[in-house]
C-alpha cells in the first residue's frame, strides 16, 4: 500500500502541533517560521496554511503575528 504524501499545508501543520509548547496551547510564529523553513517549507506555505487552519478555527493567529494559539 502507497503512503499518500500531505499536502503541505497539513505537513506544515502536523510539524506546528508537535512544536506546540508544554501543554500544546501555543507557540511563538517566528520559532515555526525558523522551523518550518529548516524543513524546506516557503514562506508562501506557511502562510497559506496558517490562513487554512485559521478559516478552520483550529488555530488562532495574534494580530501582531507573534504567536499561534491552538483552539
Amino acid at each position: 500500500p502507497s503512503l499518500r504524501t500531505p499536502r503541505p499545508s497539513e505537513a506544515i501543520f502536523g510539524i506546528l502541533r508537535d512544536l506546540g509548547m508544554p501543554g500544546g496551547r501555543w507557540l511563538p510564529l517566528p520559532h515555526a517560521l525558523q522551523v518550518l523553513g529548516a524543513k524546506g517549507f516557503t514562506r508562501k506555505q506557511v502562510e497559506e496554511a496558517l490562513e487554512e487552519y485559521e478559516s478552520l478555527n483550529v488555530i488562532q493567529v495574534n494580530p501582531g503575528r507573534t504567536k499561534i494559539t491552538f483552539v
